[in-house]
């Protein structure tokens, strides 16, 4: 081969390099272009993603049953579990506790099952006016609330006394109120407390002793107050269970039968999905929080529309609201989640293209 062929080879791959790199050169040039145009106009990108993430959790006609099925079931729980329904009586809830210790051993049965001394209504001469009854002590005493029940009417146990919701203690003996206690609540609860270090056994067989007494008041008619309330405003407390049948029983229970509904139609509506990736999972559970939020919205809102209707507060759902506050927070929570994860890996894909699952491996 001769010098020219050799110039004039060396000169094509020479043309051959350049076009080589100039196209790759064109290629950055058109993909900073590409990326500079994308920047340019952002909102527009973010709404067109937000718009295909709307359309992806769309409920369709099968989501839309599944919504008036659950707002049926928690209508029809309301209506049949209303606060004044299904209620035992004072006498009938002692004999479930009787029948609950009858295995328990003698000298056990006989601590446990005694007569607390918050439930003294009877008073001596030195207390006659300690404004308790029958139909009042319930909400004036603090061995029946929830919380503070564990602290005071376990030490009232320990001590034989009674604490009112305004922390006036007084002195029982043979379930008489005889007289107040002396130096308080504060010598009550020292007393108490002195009791613990003495024989521990004691405190343990008061705490049990309490956990009982709940339980007997807890299926009643008057109930157990709503925690708290009572020391807050005990007119309040005496309307909520007197009146309103608004007490711990009906509360939990709303909760727990809405609950159990709610769970029931995210297993139904979870046996439909028919994807294969983890975003579609995410996507389809986006839609089931959504029948789950808008059906407790709905039936929470016929709930309160029907109350404000009838003036008929004993029909008022405490529960199922607690747990449509609780729908509302924690759904929202993982939709805006899943729909930030959806609209970066959309962002991504369209700046990164190919690229992104690898930039986004290395935490770029």
């Amino acid at each position: 081969m001769g010098k020219y062929d050799k110039l004039q080879q060396r000169n094509q791959q020479i043309t051959s390099d350049i076009k080589r790199e100039a196209g790759h050169f064109q290629e950055v040039a058109n993909e900073y272009n590409r990326v500079a145009e994308i920047y340019k106009a952002p909102a527009i990108i973010f709404n067109d993603i937000d718009r295909d993430f709307r359309r992806a959790a769309k409920l369709d006609e099968i989501d839309v049953a599944f919504l008036f099925l659950a707002t049926a079931l928690q209508c029809v729980r309301q209506y049949i579990f209303a606060n004044d329904k299904f209620r035992l009586s004072d006498k009938q809830g002692d004999e479930l506790v009787d029948s609950a210790l009858s295995l328990a051993p003698p000298d056990w049965k006989n601590i446990l099952t005694q007569s607390v001394p918050y439930d003294a209504i009877k008073t001596g001469k030195h207390a006659s006016n300690a404004g308790l009854s029958g139909t009042t002590h319930r909400y004036r005493t603090l061995g029946h609330d929830p919380i503070l029940g564990w602290v005071f009417g376990t030490a009232n146990i320990m001590t034989n006394s009674l604490t009112k919701t305004n922390l006036e203690t007084y002195q029982v003996k043979d379930m008489k109120i005889i007289r107040h206690y002396p130096m308080g609540v504060s010598g009550m609860i020292e007393r108490a407390v002195s009791y613990s270090v003495d024989d521990p056994k004691l405190l343990g067989v008061s705490v049990a002793r309490q956990a009982i007494h709940f339980g007997s008041d807890y299926f009643t008619k008057q109930g157990l107050p709503i925690p708290i309330i009572a020391t807050v405003d005990n007119d309040l407390a005496k309307k909520m269970l007197s009146e309103w049948h608004i007490d711990m029983y009906s509360v939990t229970r709303g909760v727990a039968l809405a609950t159990f509904i709610n769970q029931l139609v995210y297993i139904l509506h979870g046996l439909l999905y028919t994807g294969t990736s983890e975003s579609e999972r995410k996507l389809y559970e986006v839609k089931t929080r959504k029948i789950l939020s808008y059906s407790n919205i709905m039936a929470s809102s016929s709930n309160i529309i029907a109350v404000a209707v009838t003036q008929d507060v004993t029909k008022l759902d405490i529960g199922g609201l607690a747990v449509t506050l609780y729908r509302l927070i924690s759904d929202y929570k993982f939709i805006k989640e899943v729909k930030l994860e959806f609209m970066e890996k959309q962002w991504y894909d369209i700046v990164l293209g190919d690229d992104y699952e690898f930039m986004k491996g290395k935490n770029i």
